[in-house]
């Protein structure tokens, strides 16, 4: 076990007679290092007892002044009281880069050590970046919803610990996070809800890594192996299927006449999205004529060229551009609203009819999803589709599009590419959570076929 402590370093000497004061390291084989604080003493001022370590003060004894050689050679005067303070921020300093080695199960020798003391890891406080982080990352970018989200885990951190406006990155530890998400399961929270905070919490030491305001060793999170740091709670998928076969987009697009009005639009607003690779809810509604323009393309069959029309915008989640070729089917959706709609000013979709501050914006979007959600699945139940495909949401439109696409065996590298994803890697992990049906089906053998 490493230990440390300020002493007294009797075997030098200055031409005053007067011995550095220097702190100690001991590693656990017993390997020693020293770190000269810039004071000299002699211990007729300086308590080198078993519990001392500092400049003797208290009661009884009269302030007197110590001299330090600061960095550049510049000679400063301290009281004893003062020159006690550097000496705890010494020993501060070091107990924590140990603590950060024990916490981060790093296997540390004395040079390391050395060049991480010395070199005065970066003391930034957690909160006052993250706060940054929320202002220049999401607000200044107009992603208020995101904003939300984060300042939401940034101030459960605070409840948990309410003197976290002192704690530094090096403070925030696996264990500290542990603690943290413990707190939040015995006061009932989901581990829904604990993974969307964590999930913030870890954006933030990702930035802070980034801008190189910590090194990546304070990274206090599980990279995947049993490494005994902090892990994120899986989000817990619905029991129900999470997007709709092709059968039944099939019912969707075609099924039962005479739907209400609310019903009517709620179905091709679902259709609108999937038609066009599963575009989400705030992306719908912020379309307007300025996103459509016209482009001349080849036809990959016969090779001739043609002018078509393009619909643009910039993907809300990622900040992805995106272009998307207005096919039939989204045409046919565009030509609907247009005549069947009240559209307001220049947008080509009936979700915002009212103008909104870009601040509350999200929140006036997240509201009428929610209703929009819950006119989805009263339709789903008025189209009679199956049980278990009932519980869809908007979000069931670019999931059903994805499964459409790998069910007409299409590679996994166009499906990729029609989501947006900049991984294939992360199309796989996407699909693959869809995908219990078709393995059943793919792996169902029948060994009394003729």
């Amino acid at each position: 076990m490493a230990a440390i402590r300020i002493i007294l370093k009797t075997d030098k000497t200055n031409a005053k007679g007067e011995h550095p004061v220097a702190l100690r390291l001991a590693d656990s084989n017993n390997k020693r290092a020293h770190f000269y604080t810039g004071f000299y003493s002699t211990d007729k001022y300086f308590d080198t007892s078993k519990d001392g370590g500092r400049f003797f003060q208290g009661r009884g004894i009269k302030q007197f002044s110590v001299e330090r050689k600061e960095e550049g050679g510049v000679t400063q005067t301290y009281t004893n009281k003062e020159a006690n303070e550097i000496l705890s921020d010494y020993e501060g300093r070091a107990n924590d880069i140990l603590k950060r080695y024990h916490e981060n199960h790093i296997s540390w020798s004395i040079s390391q050590f050395r060049d991480d003391f010395i070199n005065k890891p970066n003391r930034e406080l957690f909160l006052s970046y993250a706060n940054s982080v929320i202002e220049t990352e999401y607000k200044e970018q107009g992603r208020f919803k995101k904003a939300e989200i984060a300042s939401d885990a940034v101030k459960s951190f605070e409840r948990y610990d309410k003197d976290l406006k002192k704690k530094t990155f090096q403070e925030i530890t696996s264990s500290y996070i542990q603690g943290y998400a413990k707190s939040c399961t015995d006061l009932g929270n989901s581990n829904n809800t604990i993974g969307i905070r964590l999930r913030e919490i870890r954006r933030i030491f990702n930035l802070a890594i980034r801008d190189k305001i910590i090194p990546p060793d304070l990274y206090p999170f599980s990279t995947g192996r049993e490494d005994g740091k902090a892990r994120i709670p899986k989000i817990e998928q619905n029991k129900t299927d999470q997007y709709l076969p092709k059968e039944s987009m099939k019912v969707m697009a075609t099924g039962k006449e005479g739907l209400s009005p609310i019903l009517e639009r709620t179905r091709h607003l679902f259709l609108f999205s999937y038609y066009s690779r599963g575009m989400n809810w705030k992306d719908m509604a912020l379309l307007t004529k300025d996103n459509f323009y016209k482009a001349t393309v080849t036809d990959t069959s016969t090779k001739e060229s043609k002018q078509v029309t393009m619909m643009q915008y910039k993907r809300s989640k990622t900040r992805g551009e995106f272009d998307i070729q207005v096919t039939p089917n989204i045409q046919k959706e565009l030509d609907w609203f247009r005549k069947n709609t009240h559209l307001y000013k220049d947008y080509v979709l009936p979700i915002i009819r009212v103008d909104s501050k870009p601040e509350k914006l999200d929140v006036y979007l997240m509201t009428i999803r929610k209703r929009f959600n819950k006119s989805l699945q009263e339709l789903a139940k008025e189209l009679e589709l199956p049980e278990s495909q009932r519980k869809i949401t908007i979000y069931s439109a670019r999931h059903s599009f994805a499964m459409t696409l790998q069910n007409s065996d299409k590679s996994v590298e166009i499906i990729s590419q029609a989501l947006g994803h900049q991984s294939v890697e992360t199309t796989k992990h996407y699909l693959a959570k869809f995908s219990t049906t078709k393995m059943a089906e793919e792996t169902d053998i029948n060994l009394f076929d003729d």
